[in-house]
Order: C-alpha cells, then structure tokens, then sequence
C-alpha cells in the first residue's frame, strides 16, 4: 500500500489551473525530488498535502495519505505524521531559543513534561546541536536554524517529510551537510521524503524518485538514472540534470564506446567514469580556455579600511579595502553570517560605516535587489511594480535588447490593464522571464523564483551604473538561473557594473570574471574563480571535483566542453 496517492488532483485559483490532473504514488521509504519551472505548482502541492497549509482555492480530485483523505485525517495524525519545512529558515521559527523552539510542538500535542524532555535529549543529540539549547535562535547560522526547524518536525515522529527548497538559503558547505542529514533519516529510518529543490548536484544521486512539473502538469516521472533518458534532449529540463550527468552526456555523444555505459549521477561515478576512459582521454587534443576581456581603469567605487557591526563585541567587517572599476563583473563569496550581505548594503550606502570610507565616481547610479525581494515590494500587482519606475515610461540611452520583438508583440493584452503602461523594454524582459501570466498577481502571491524576477527586473529598469545583487540564484529553477545568467553577462558586457554575492558556485564559474572571498570579517581572497575553485578541493564547483586530475583549470561545463571540443 503506497504511503501517499495523489489521484486526478486539481487545483484552482483566481480561475487558473494551479495543478492538472496529477497522479502518483509515493510508497514508504522512499526519497523523492520534486522539481520544475518556478511557478509550476510545486510548493502548492506540498501545501496541499499538509491540510493545515491547504491554501485557498478550488480543488478537484483526492490525496490520501495512510489510505485516509488528507482532509479526513485526525487532527494530531495530521500535524504529527506530516511535517513541512519552509525554505526561509526564519518563516517557521516562532519562539526565542532552540529548546524552546523544539518543545513547541510538543507541548502543542500535550504530551508530559518528562516525554518532552526525554524527545528533545534524544533528538538534540542526533542532530549535534545539544551544546545550541539554550541559544537565542536569532544567534544561529541559516544551517542551524534549518536543522532546529527539522528537529522541531522530527520530534513529533512523522512518517512523512515534506521540504520546500530548504537549502536554498544556505552556503554550499552547509546545504550539503544537511541533505547528508536528510539522506541519513531516509536510509537509517526509513522516513519517507519528499524534497523540492532547484539544485541537482548534491540531492539527484539518492533520490529514489525524481517527479517534473511544468505549467501544473505532472511532465516526467522515472526513477533519478533513467529520467536521464527521458529529458536529456528537452530544452527546458535538460538543466535539471546533476551537472556531472550532463558532462557525462557530452562524453557519450562524443565516443561510441561509452554510450551503453551507465550514466554517472555523483562526482564519484563521474571520476570512476573517466579513469574508465583513461587511454582515450589521453588522446584528446586539448585546447587553451579563453578568458579575456578589454579592462576598464576607470575607478567607480574605492573603499578604504571598512569597519562595521552592529554591536561593539559583534565586529561584521573588519578594515576591508576593495576598489571597483567600470564594466567590472564581481562575485563576493563566503559562508553564512561572513558578512557578505552587509558589504553589499554598505556599497548601496543603506547603511553606514563604523569606520573607513566609501567612495564613489560623480554621478554614479546604483540598483540593489535585497536577497529577500518582497521587503522591496510597494504595490499590489506586479504590473504597477514594472510600470513604478520613473512614471512608468522608461526613456534610456541603455541599448540592450537581446530579444527582437516586435512592438506588436510587446503590447501588453488589454485583458491585464487598461491604463498602466509598460515600456518596450520592460516587457521584453518580463516575457524573457516568462511572466506575463502574473502581471496582475500581487507580487506577495508569487512563488520564491517569480518574485526573484520581478526584483531583478525592477532593478534593470532604473538603468544603473552599478547594480547590486544580494543572493539573486536564490529560488530560481535551472533554466530561469541559465537565463539570468546569459542577461547579465549582456548588461555587464553593455558596460554595467556588476557586484554580487551567491552561494551557487557554478553560477559564479560560468559567468564572473573577478570574485572575492570574505572570512572571518576580512577579504580573503581576490582574483578569478578560475584560482579560487581550481586550488581549492571542497569549495569548488561539481565540474572541477570530476575532471580536476585531467583538466585542472576547467571550472564549468563550459569550460570542458572547449578544452576537450565537446
């Protein structure tokens, strides 16, 4: 008997199809990675499932769970035996200190004072955070918080775990420290999961189940190796692969004598994959990287012996010195709390320094996008927040415009409003994002990656000089992360400057010339990822770890697929 069976759902709301007539069954024990285009209908399904989350709307169809209708279930079954996890470590805590935070629950279902403190010995211990008890939850990295909130859920003893994107906060080190976790409680309990997640490369090798959506429709469902084959030639989800599966596939198309070999899933399959190869791979000719591009010397922001923090015992950022020149494309990186966000708030001049100073050229216009878009958010649909920059009609000298389109075909449909216009460009970017369909959304009914764009595309029309991007990966799916991707090298290469921070590695490696490490409140390192990821063994990306001992330098698919001709 399968544990979860989802049957000819449907959901409705505002008068669109959300969901269309999903069907499967998810038996006990299994791990399965849910994934899609953002806005597909993945957190409305987890929603679904968990009744007290239902969101309002119509629905068509059944869910069962234990081969009981979710709505049917027992109140106490319900909130005990499923547990959701939102991707916003922040969202789900609701008390001042982790022993606090992981009693809630508990006392919420009554049980004895002794049980709870029996479950939460026993839970703190497992997870490693007992010494964090009696911590201010607000002290925590976003790491620990997640691990909090998932000993909060684990306490109850579900059979069901459901998660929404919940690494999509956290630095590369500890986004895979706690997918390990989650794997750890699927195969040492057999706690049946059920994860969305926009980043393949750590969750994709065990994942027993891997389920598409697009648009509301159940498009794919196979096991993770043989889904391969199903969307390895489908434009869209052809990103959704582990990064090490596409290179891996590259290969394939390349040498008639892999192509019955397995597909490689994990950095580990792909290393043994190509020391298999080892006498071929000798003989392919290998070609110089091309990375160059014509510097700027002209100095945009100078910044000298920077001190900040928010309390006299809590320094964030300790003497930094860091210039910017014109048309540079820079990446700040680190771990959680190393300050990273703060910089990027001190370059907008949001606020100021203790110490040292920030200087900028004459005249210099910057844009920042928060890593949490919706504080940036002032109007009640998404249209009056494209159409609210310099009285809605945009005059600029800035001649992007990779699309093409006609004026015909950017004429918004008379069916989303009569008197807010859009300019040209604007609308260029919103159907490059693809989201027409929201424009009379409230940006707060978006999901995590559409308001992401909303915010990106906000910040392009005011036209900087600089613009400033806090975490802007976060929540978005592979192929709208590909497409932000290929828009800002266009703007940098159309002479904006462009300052970052993001936890997405191969992001970083695909498309930036110049990134600096912040540690322990000082710059660490500045130079190209390329010297970054290549010297390094644990922060790099997937690519580098599988071809480091044949092409050390190669950092991206991109750059296998030149060295090797691919």
């Amino acid at each position: 008997m399968a544990l979860l069976e989802v049957k000819d759902f449907s959901f409705k709301y505002n008068e669109e199809k959300v969901l269309k007539d999903i069907n499967f069954k998810i038996n006990e024990g299994e791990f399965v990675l849910l994934c899609g285009p953002s806005g597909s209908g993945k957190t409305t399904l987890l929603n679904n499932i968990k009744k007290e989350l239902k969101p309002a709307g119509d629905t068509y169809g059944q869910i069962f769970f234990d081969d009981i209708l979710v709505e049917e279930l027992d109140d106490e079954k319900s909130a005990c035996d499923i547990g959701l996890m939102f991707q916003n470590p922040d969202a789900q805590i609701v008390t001042d200190t982790v022993i606090q935070e992981i009693a809630f629950p508990l006392e919420n279902i009554g049980l004895p004072t002794d049980e709870i403190r029996n479950r939460i010995a026993e839970m703190s211990t497992f997870f490693g955070i007992d010494k964090l008890l009696h911590e201010n939850v607000n002290n925590l990295s976003g790491g620990q918080k997640q691990l909090v909130n998932l000993c909060s859920l684990l306490v109850l003893k579900p059979k069901l775990l459901l998660l929404d994107e919940p690494t999509s906060q956290l630095d590369p080190i500890a986004s895979y420290d706690f997918l390990a976790m989650l794997r750890r409680l699927n195969e040492e309990f057999s706690i049946t999961i059920i994860v969305t997640e926009h980043k393949m490369d750590n969750i994709f090798p065990f994942a027993n189940k891997v389920i598409y959506l697009q648009n509301g429709n159940l498009k794919y469902i196979n096991d993770s190796r043989n889904i391969c084959d199903d969307i390895k030639d489908d434009e869209v989800f052809k990103y959704y692969m582990p990064e090490v599966t596409r290179v891996n596939l590259l290969l394939k198309d390349k040498f008639d004598s892999i192509k019955d070999v397995e597909v490689a899933l994990s950095v580990r399959e792909g290393i043994q994959l190509l020391n298999n190869m080892d006498d071929i791979i000798k003989d392919i000719p290998l070609q110089a990287l091309s990375r160059t591009k014509v510097e700027n010397t002209d100095e945009l922001v100078l910044v000298k012996d920077l001190w900040f923090g928010y309390e006299k015992e809590n320094v964030i950022l300790k003497g930094i010195g860091f210039n910017v020149n014109k048309g540079e494309y820079i990446t700040i990186i680190g771990g959680n709390g190393s300050g990273k966000s703060t910089f990027l708030k001190l370059l907008a001049g949001l606020i100021k320094p203790v110490k040292g100073k920030i200087k900028y050229a004459k005249n210099t216009k910057i844009s920042y996008v928060h890593q949490n878009p919706m504080v940036q958010f002032t109007e009640d649909t998404v249209l009056k927040e494209l159409s609210n920059i310099r009285e809605s009609k945009i005059e600029t000298d800035f001649n992007f415009n990779p699309f093409n389109k006609s004026k015909k075909e950017n004429e918004i449909d008379k069916s989303i409003n009569k008197t807010i216009e859009l300019s040209d460009y604007a609308m260029e970017l919103v159907d490059y994002f693809d989201i027409r369909k929201i424009l009379n959304n409230h940006p707060y009914d978006c999901s995590g990656g559409e308001q992401q764009k909303i915010a990106f595309i906000k910040a392009l029309l005011d036209n900087p000089d600089i613009l400033i991007l806090d975490e802007p990966t976060k929540g978005l799916d592979p192929i709208s992360n590909h497409k932000l991707g290929e828009l800002l090298k266009q703007v940098n290469n159309e002479g904006t400057t462009i300052i970052m921070t993001t936890h997405d590695l191969s992001f970083v490696a695909d498309s930036v010339e110049r990134c600096v490490m912040i540690f322990d409140g000082s710059l660490q390192l500045d130079t190209t990822p390329t010297q970054i990821f290549s010297s390094n063994n644990f922060y790099t990306t997937f690519v580098n770890r599988m071809v480091k001992n044949y092409l050390p330098k190669a950092i991206s698919i991109k750059d296998v697929k030149e060295q090797w001709s691919l």
